[in-house]
């Protein structure tokens, strides 16, 4: 037990009146205790679960990532340049994970591509680990194994229990507790093997000025934000989306237009031999058309620095029609 984290615990605890929010400060020293081992489970528990009544705050969230990133760089060398983190931690539950797709074509394209996630079995989702074994392609078992794969294939997904057996512990408390935790916001935020750029989907619309604000006080270079399906990095095509972008300190919002007038969602049809139809040219999937070509654009955008919506969605097309639908990996 750690006598120091109580004082956190005080902070966050001592009422109405006598309570505060930690500073960026507070937040990455306790964050560290938390991964060095020195809070005792009833300490961590209490600590969650005060931030979780009112929410993390921009400058607890930074501290809690810096924490992470320290800690990441302290166990592991990367030695290779990453285009594009692409967090996968929410799980698609009435569609399919078309992201995957979107990231596949953007990885043969040239652009480096890591995603890491997290599944809870009993959750009735679809996690993106799921799809990867049904697909047999290869999941990593060390961010060296994932350098390799980059180098060979342009794209790599990570478990978070890879990156940090730790951080893995403390999103598995949410089957403990009932409740998510800022966990569940910084690991969206780690950006393991500090990529150029870092797209995050998000479930509720407060989130997405969370995660950009968060990201500017950790002078993140490039960053893109927005509300995604079921809270994963992808458009939906059903809705209006707005788009966060982070570009060396100057934030600037967007809209993309919902692309479809009517539901088509097939909510009722997870079946994952939809992915590879539409990937190998069987059988195009309108929804998941969509979500891939707009998906795309919008993280094309940030990586190209080109605004122009249009163009951007032309660029998604080509690479998409460019694609080997003989294989998803390059």
């Amino acid at each position: 037990m750690s006598s120091q984290f109580v004082d956190y615990i005080k902070i966050l605890g001592k009422g109405r009146n006598g309570s505060r929010s930690l500073t960026e400060q507070e937040a990455e020293d306790a964050m560290s205790l938390i991964l060095e081992h020195q809070v005792a489970p009833e300490q961590m528990g209490a600590f969650w679960m005060l931030i979780r009544i009112r929410e993390e705050t921009v400058e607890e969230a930074a501290g809690f990532t810096r924490a992470i990133r320290k800690l990441i760089a302290k166990q592991h060398q990367i030695s290779i340049k990453v285009d594009l983190d692409w967090p996968a931690y929410a799980g698609k539950r009435n569609e399919l994970p078309w992201f995957l797709l979107a990231a596949f074509a953007l990885s043969q394209s040239g652009i480096k591509t890591v995603m890491h996630g997290h599944s809870f079995d009993e959750d009735a989702r679809i996690y993106v680990d799921s799809i990867i074994n049904w697909l047999e392609l290869p999941i990593m078992k060390s961010l060296q194994e994932a350098e390799e794969q980059l180098h060979n294939h342009n794209f790599a997904y990570i478990p978070l229990g890879v990156i940090s057996p730790e951080l893995s512990d403390l999103m598995n408390l949410k089957r403990l507790l009932g409740l998510r935790s800022p966990v569940n916001t910084v690991v969206r935020m780690m950006n393991p093997m500090g990529a150029t750029h870092s797209v995050h989907g998000v479930f509720h619309t407060s989130y997405d000025e969370l995660h950009i604000e968060t990201a500017k006080l950790l002078k993140d270079q490039s960053v893109l934000v927005f509300r995604g399906g079921n809270g994963e990095a992808e458009v939906n095509p059903e809705r209006d989306v707005s788009l966060g972008l982070l570009k060396d300190q100057d934030v600037t919002w967007s809209q993309c237009p919902k692309a479809s007038s009517q539901h088509i969602r097939q909510k009722d049809n997870l079946d994952f031999t939809r992915l590879v139809r539409h990937w190998t040219g069987e059988r195009m999937d309108e929804f998941g058309e969509l979500a891939v070509i707009q998906t795309m654009a919008a993280v094309l955008g940030m990586v190209t620095d080109e605004s122009n919506a249009t163009r951007n969605l032309e660029y998604a097309h080509r690479i998409w029609k460019a694609r080997n639908t003989q294989k998803m990996l390059g």
